[in-house]
């Protein structure tokens, strides 16, 4: 009879542990589905708020010069490399000569209109008075006659002298167009800044051959530091702007900085942040936000993070 006994107090006490530990669990999955429906989790990247500019030449050619590196800061219009422009500039220097040549040709040609303007005065006057000789009878027709053939010569190169310094002006007028272009030929070799910003890198190497399609040079602009994360579209309406958040390496769970959700889109899209992800299957959807960091010193531009957004205040409303 004792050992029955002693049985029914060992199913009661396993019973009752049993129990407990079913309570307990019940207890800890529910304590997870809280924290779980408090925090947004997306995978994003860090960038500058701004974007980074990918810097392309405006022609072909091959490198002559870098000057400027990697971390390197820079301004607007800060050269950092140059082509090879040694045609342009002999072409330059050839339009320079041929602007001289032209101008002094104008001053030649200007001199003969001054010239031919002070003659046809001369004989102008003269056809005057000997028209006056003529009728005194002091004069004959045929001396009237030859001054009038001369005044109407001299007026006719005084025209053909104002055509001439109209056309010298046009040619140099053309002469500086052609100038100006190949000034502009000359500074399309000359890669400048088109920001403010850091250098965070340079595609090229002294003696390369670049294309209009290459991207040479990624420059940083000056400005904030932002996390650019995607959230899935199960718990994107739950994301809402002035929302708190944590950034932190991927499978990590130290906190790298804390940010404000600034702005978040109102459609959903494809992923595009990391759309290379082995095993991922599902057609699922996103919803991209950015996140202003409050923190940003020591994150590394383009790193890979998790974005843990707070959304228990929406839960409360």
């Amino acid at each position: 009879m004792k050992p029955i006994i002693n049985m029914l107090v060992l199913l009661s006490i396993t019973s009752s542990c049993t129990s407990s530990d079913s309570k307990n669990s019940a207890a800890t999955d529910n304590e997870k589905i809280q924290i779980a429906a408090t925090q947004v989790v997306g995978i994003g990247k860090i960038e500058p708020e701004m974007e980074i500019t990918q810097l392309s030449s405006p022609v072909s050619g091959i490198v002559q010069v870098i000057l400027k590196t990697e971390n390197d800061t820079v301004t607007v219009g800060t050269p950092i490399l140059e082509l090879d422009y040694r045609l342009e500039d002999v072409k330059l220097q050839q339009l320079a000569s041929e602007i001289n040549t032209q101008t002094q040709q104008i001053k030649v040609d200007e001199a003969t209109v001054t010239e031919y303007e002070a003659k046809y005065s001369n004989a102008l006057l003269a056809v005057q008075r000997q028209e006056r000789l003529l009728t005194k009878g002091a004069e004959t027709q045929q001396a009237v006659d030859d001054a009038t053939a001369n005044l109407k010569s001299l007026q006719s190169n005084l025209h053909r002298a104002k055509a001439t310094v109209a056309v010298s002006n046009s040619r140099l007028y053309e002469t500086k167009t052609r100038l100006r272009l190949a000034e502009v030929e000359r500074n399309q070799k000359i890669l400048k800044s088109p920001v403010s910003g850091k250098i965070l890198e340079i595609n090229t190497l002294v003696g390369s051959s670049v294309d209009t399609r290459d991207a040479i040079v990624q420059i940083s602009p000056l400005g904030k530091t932002i996390a650019v994360c995607e959230i899935d579209e199960m718990y994107a309406d739950k994301v809402a702007i002035g929302q708190t958040a944590w950034i932190r390496y991927v499978g990590s769970q130290d906190t790298l900085s804390l940010g404000t959700v600034y702005q978040a889109l109102s459609f959903l899209k494809k992923k595009s942040l990391f759309t290379d992800q082995s095993g991922e299957k599902e057609d699922r959807r996103v919803r991209t936000i950015k996140v202003m960091l409050h923190q940003p010193d020591g994150l590394l531009l383009n790193a890979r993070v998790e974005c843990v957004v707070d959304i228990s205040g929406n839960l409360k409303k």
